[in-house]
């Protein structure tokens, strides 16, 4: 029989063996292949310049990316590869007992390792250009393409890239198992699956000492990630990083110690059906992968956090596109001249709030300057004023009790002497109208507050709530509300609208405006017609006009790119690493099942029937793939709270739906290893 043939042979009665190893080797090509072909599948729609520039960038650190992601599918092809080279050892041995050479052994694993590459190469190549056909409905989805000229599409640099990089990494396994082959002995492949694991007995008061002090070393960490988030730097974040990968190590190290010590102290616990032999078994195994757990845990606690997080960026920025950029365009003018400095809150000439020689042309009147009929564009539109006043900052809006609790929570100095903005009631409501947001009702002698940021709303609130009086342009005025509303003046996709102070229409006579704002709505929804007017609309730089222009159509392009790049690299990344944790876990798991095959054939010598023995693996598998996971998900439980006070800093932190698509996501993958796993082992333990 030649070396071929044994080699097909020895994979047909394998075939079982080769099912985790084929299906994980399948999954990352074609994820590999999926996440590299994406700008491949958005050539094909069609999207706007700005978009294409976006998918453009988003490709390019998807490339960066995948070199990073290439390391990882190569440890864990090799880490897979040593549990098939375990599981076969009496093979090999038998081999080499009827006279192979180890060269002719290390050349028929080579035959079997690249045919099973080969296979799943291929496979995971087809799956992958299958479902990119799908992924370009969800890529077509997030940039609002048109897919009227969308056909099928193959990447050829991906398929070059994905073909290129397995190739590397399948070298690298080749090289791994013929070195393995050449240091192998014959009596240890015959005598490893029979050596029974010693269960190394840790000193327990060490353990429990071990275990506090890993308990209190994460708990600091969570204090100080969480505390005080705005004055952490850099080297606070890997300090605390650092300081729970190594409290994490310890915490199963100590875990490893005691976990027999405590249950077997629990008799009525211990001694029921198989509970005794799966806590040895158990703590046989955390004992001998310590490491290997530490570091599943810590990929699985990656994964949720960047996967929560990067869908939460894409949803919360969606929604913010939906709720505050509701017109298509906003047309913005310094009003003000530029010898005013806004910060320091005075100017060369501080009586230009009063100056009655301002330039009163309105934005129209400046465009119509110019030959453009702007009304003529538009279906609706509002034009309104904003003022700000030297002597009326947040110091005089805000209550004491919010002074104290903004510059203890959001210690920006200096930010009490920053001027407010200020509105008329009736500019306001002109512009929340159209807008679609709640006008604002007030007496004479009332003032409102109009915000959205998050972050600011609980001070004004309290402010408002204290019954805060406000002096403007010597007017005296009380709050006319108990909370401010939600609502902006320009077109934005986050909530970053930290006050506007509104007042009744009388109280600003005679005060020159800081600004000036135009929002409107086209009266057409012909894209091209749109993208035609906006160029329309662009005035050439004149320092005397001082005119801004942004449309919907570019804080949505900026959005939507954002949105895609933090969502794709946080699938990319995060489902790779939870693939690369589960099937660790189980070839752990199935490797462990290999060795203790003598163990459960012993126990059905004892009369334990089939379904006890099930039970009992299913019982320590379920506990072994749970360990890490558990302390994954306390992890993540501060690493969110963490994640979340960032994101609040862009107006972005519901974290409610992006935490369930993470959970299903988990379920899925984590779950689906586990059950193949479990069945797997099951098979095994019944060879007889």
């Amino acid at each position: 029989m030649t070396l071929f043939k044994l080699s097909l042979s020895n994979m047909k009665k394998s075939l079982k063996d080769y099912a985790i190893y084929f299906f994980t080797l399948v999954l990352g090509v074609a994820i590999f292949y999926i996440f590299n072909a994406i700008e491949t599948q958005t050539a094909m729609m069609k999207i706007s310049k700005d978009t294409r520039g976006i998918v453009e960038l988003m490709a390019n650190i998807i490339s960066g990316v995948s070199v990073f992601i290439a390391f990882v599918l190569g440890f864990l092809i090799i880490y897979a590869s040593r549990f098939l080279m375990k599981r076969r050892n009496k093979e090999f041995g038998l081999y080499l007992l009827l006279g192979m050479g180890k060269w002719k052994v290390s050349k028929m694993l080579f035959i079997e390792t690249l045919i099973i590459g080969l296979v799943s190469l291929g496979v995971g190549l087809l799956s992958g250009i299958g479902i990119s056909q799908l992924t370009s409905l969800l890529v077509a989805n997030m940039f609002e393409a048109d897919m009227s000229s969308y056909n099928f599409v193959f990447s050829s640099s991906a398929f070059v890239k994905t073909c290129f990089y397995f190739a590397i990494i399948y070298v690298v396994v080749i090289l791994f198992n013929t070195i393995a082959i050449g240091r192998c002995k014959l009596i240890d492949l015959f005598q490893r699956g029979r050596r029974s694991e010693t269960v190394k007995m840790k000193n327990p008061w060490i353990s429990v000492f071990v275990f506090l002090l890993s308990v209190a070393g994460l708990g600091y960490a969570y204090y100080q990630i969480n505390s005080n988030t705005t004055e952490l730097y850099m080297k606070d974040i890997y300090f605390c990083i650092g300081l729970g990968c190594v409290c994490t190590f310890l915490f199963f190290w100590s875990i490893s110690g005691m976990l027999f010590r405590l249950v077997s102290s629990m008799k009525r616990v211990y001694y029921k059906g198989l509970n005794s032999f799966v806590i040895r078994q158990m703590s046989s195994r955390v004992n001998t992968n310590v490491l290997s757990i530490s570091i599943i845990c810590i990929m699985l606690f990656v994964t949720i956090c960047v996967l929560t997080s990067a869908l939460t960026i894409r949803n919360g920025l969606n929604e913010g596109l939906r709720r505050y950029a509701t017109v298509d365009v906003n047309i913005t003018r310094q009003v003000r001249s530029s010898d005013y400095d806004v910060e320091a809150g005075k100017g060369a000439d501080e009586d230009a709030y009063y100056d009655p020689t301002w330039d009163k042309r309105d934005i129209c009147d400046i465009y119509k300057e110019y030959g453009i009929d702007l009304p003529s564009m538009f279906s609706a539109y509002e034009d309104v004023y904003i003022y700000s006043l030297p002597d009326f900052t947040y110091g005089d809006t805000f209550s004491e009790q919010a002074k104290g609790e903004f510059l203890g929570d959001q210690p920006v100095y200096g930010m009490m002497d920053v001027m407010e903005n200020v509105m008329t009631v009736s500019d306001y409501n002109r512009v929340a109208k159209l807008c679609g947001f709640e006008t604002v009702s007030i007496k004479d002698d009332e003032y409102g507050v109009v915000a959205n940021y998050k972050q600011m709303v609980k001070y004004r609130d309290m402010s408002l709530q204290a019954g805060t009086t406000i002096q403007v342009n010597g007017y005296e005025l009380k709050p006319g509300m108990s909370k401010c509303q939600a609502g902006d003046v320009q077109i934005s996709t986050q909530a970053i609208n930290t006050g506007i102070i509104i007042v009744p229409d009388g109280v600003l006579t005679g005060v020159t405006p800081i600004s000036e704002s135009l929002l409107a709505i086209y009266n057409t929804t012909d894209t091209d017609k749109i993208m035609a007017r906006n160029e329309h609309i662009n005035l050439d730089d004149d320092p005397d006009v001082r005119l801004s222009l942004n449309t919907k159509e570019n804080v949505k392009a900026a959005s939507i790119g954002l949105g895609a790049i933090a969502s794709f690299i946080g699938l990319y990344i995060g489902m790779i690493f939870l693939i690369s944790g589960a099937a660790i876990l189980a070839l752990k798991e199935l490797s462990e099942s290999t060795d203790n095959v003598e163990r459960y054939k012993m126990l059905r010598k004892l009369g334990v029937d089939q379904k006890m023995i099930n039970h009992a693996l299913f019982a320590q598998m379920g506990l072994f793939f749970l360990f890490p996971l558990a302390l994954a998900v306390i992890h993540s439980i501060f690493g969110l709270k963490f994640s979340r006070q960032i994101l609040s800093l862009m107006g972005t932190d519901d974290m409610g739906a992006a935490m369930l698509m993470t959970v299903v996501v988990l379920v899925v993958i984590y779950g689906g290893y586990f059950l193949i796993t479990y069945f797997s082992g099951r098979k095994i333990i019944s060879e007889q």
